[in-house]
């Protein structure tokens, strides 16, 4: 039930680490920026430049996924700091050659985006010239690379270690963090409402620890903004995923105009609960028995969710399994939550869990193993090109929980058929509406940023703000609530990341309405969109099966979809 990293090295003292390392050094050291005036020099320039960023990042991506599982062994986190140092090396001896791809004159771009060489690269060439006007001197991009380290790096690095070593008791158990939050999920609701104590209660006493942490990325943010001349927060995020700012702002908008579509339904629950509001604790409340799905049957469901949409998915899928590429069950020392690391066109991803054997595990199963099928067809890209963009990042993970609750309905009827509705129409709360809750959060934190450190209550104060816009009056608050922004270790590590989650989970549902309308037809023209990874923008990819992303028909068809599950709960 743990995974196996021999497919990358055979342990942290391995000397291929040192080897890669060196080589990719040694091969960004050699790169000559003037050979991109000439397309056939700049073919065998991003050529070698792919490589050395391969033979850089495997390392990392061993050292980052060894430190996933054992927080706090001081061998591992070494691995990390030295790997993560030399990197850093790495990627300073490429700047030089991206910042000339970025500022190349008009003329001699246009050629290599006509060279025959380069035809799979058009779209990475075109990212890269977008970044042009935010790219500063070699010495300033090495400059901020090296200030990445003791900045914002670092200081997820210190989240993750310091909030790793969190204990929480309920009773007589001392849990880690993913244990006490699926506790928030028990029948009980006297364990509930402990959880709940505990959880909070234990970020409550560290928000002013973790405030400091949020201010200084934040700040190192505001920093990036300001010496890189963006003009607004939201602009390196929209760049990056190749959208505008007013497409971001338009989502917001259009998700917070449908919030009370969220008070709704927690009005029905807290009638289900026989309560007038649905209490803070029992926001996550089970509406009945929910069954224990050990590991075994959440991989079989799974897999046969797979198998019938596509068997080709399914047989990736199981490789999963097979090769030992999934972490399963939390234990002591491993990081929380779940995640799948994609690794490289020449690697494989690996997937982190934390199962604790209830439906809510197979869910998250079914979404990394969303994520990592996606990876694993993206390898017929090229590095340069691999990947999935931000606006695609989540499709197959959530695409893969609905085929996953597909099956389960199929399967149901009566009252449990309305407790798996109601499963699902909370999951498109949690994935949608709270995560533009999280957005508007941020956007406020960081804008009063600019003018000062916020204190642990600031912190709460808007916290508490855009929880209560969001639920409305269906909801009966603690004082403990207040501080649940500091468990979410997105607002450390990423900045704006969470809106991509409700761009994604409106994607998803565009793309299975297609489905649900051309049936098998479908299925060859979503497998090109994971095959396709990033070598052409969101929207060209997203155009070949029909969806326009942003539309006001794309907003229309997922809020309809959401709307028609309300409708069904009796």
């Amino acid at each position: 039930m743990e995974w196996n990293l021999d497919d990358l090295y055979a342990g942290p003292a391995d000397p291929r680490i040192e080897e890669d390392l060196k080589a990719a050094l040694a091969l960004a050291q050699g790169l000559d920026p003037q050979g991109l005036l000439d397309p056939k020099g700049a073919q065998d320039l991003l050529g070698r430049y792919e490589k050395a960023l391969e033979l850089a990042y495997k390392p990392l991506n061993y050292a980052s996924l060894y430190f996933a599982t054992r927080t706090q062994d001081p061998e591992a986190k070494t691995l990390l700091d030295r790997v993560r140092s030399r990197f850093t090396e790495v990627r300073n001896r490429l700047v030089p050659l991206e910042v000339a791809l970025r500022k190349l004159p008009e003329e001699a771009f246009q050629r290599l985006l006509a060279h025959p060489g380069l035809a799979d690269l058009g779209h990475f060439l075109k990212r890269q010239r977008a970044y042009a006007p935010h790219t500063l001197s070699e010495r300033e991009e090495e400059l901020l690379n090296l200030k990445a380290l003791v900045g914002r790096s670092a200081w997820s690095q210190f989240y993750t270690e310091y909030t790793g070593r969190f204990r929480f008791r309920v009773g007589e158990r001392e849990l880690t963090e993913m244990e006490v939050r699926a506790l928030r999920r028990d029948p009980d609701p006297e364990v509930r409402r402990e959880a709940h104590r505990a959880l909070y209660g234990k970020l409550l006493a560290e928000a002013p620890t973790l405030s400091a942490v949020f201010n200084a990325v934040y700040l190192d943010y505001l920093q990036d903004l300001r010496l890189r001349g963006y003009r607004h927060p939201l602009e390196p995020v929209a760049l990056r995923d190749e959208v505008e700012v007013r497409e971001i702002e338009a989502l917001l908008e259009a998700t917070k105009a449908h919030y009370p579509l969220v008070e709704r339904y927690y009005r029905w629950k807290a009638g289900r609960l026989g309560r007038e509001k649905t209490p803070s604790e029992d926001l996550l409340a089970p509406l009945g028995e929910k069954p224990k799905v050990p590991f075994a049957e959440a991989q079989a469901l799974v897999l046969e969710a797979f198998r019938r949409f596509s068997p080709e998915l399914a047989e990736i899928a199981r490789e999963f399994f097979e090769k030992r590429w999934i972490d399963v069950y939390p234990r002591p020392g491993k990081r929380g939550g779940a995640f799948c690391s994609g690794g490289l066109p020449s690697t494989h991803p690996y997937i982190l869990l934390n199962h604790t054997d209830d439906l809510d595990s197979a869910h998250t199963l079914a979404h990394e193993l969303g994520h990592g099928v996606h990876f694993y067809l993206a390898r017929k890209q090229r590095l340069l090109n691999f990947g999935a963009s931000t606006p695609l990042a989540e499709t197959a993970s959530v695409f893969a929980e609905i085929l996953l609750d597909d099956l389960l309905l199929e399967r149901l009827s009566g009252e449990e058929k309305t407790l798996l509705l109601a499963e699902r129409v909370e999951d498109a709360i949690n994935t949608l509406f709270r995560q533009v809750m999280y957005t508007f959060f941020e956007q406020r934190s960081l804008e009063a940023r600019k003018e000062a450190a916020l204190s642990p209550e600031a912190f709460h104060a808007l916290w508490d703000e855009e929880q209560r816009r969001l639920y409305g009056e269906a909801v009966a608050w603690t004082e403990l609530d207040r501080a649940a922004w500091a468990g979410i270790p997105h607002f450390v590590h990423y900045r704006f990341y969470t809106y991509s989650y409700a761009l994604g989970y409106l994607v998803v549902l565009a793309l299975y309405g297609k489905y649900r309308e051309e049936g098998e037809a479908f299925v060859p023209k979503y497998l090109r969109i994971l095959e396709a990874g990033e070598s052409a923008s969101p929207k060209e990819i997203l155009a070949e099966a029909g969806v326009e992303l942003g539309s006001e028909a794309f907003f229309r068809y997922g809020f309809g979809v959401l709307e028609s599950w309300l409708k069904a709960l009796p």
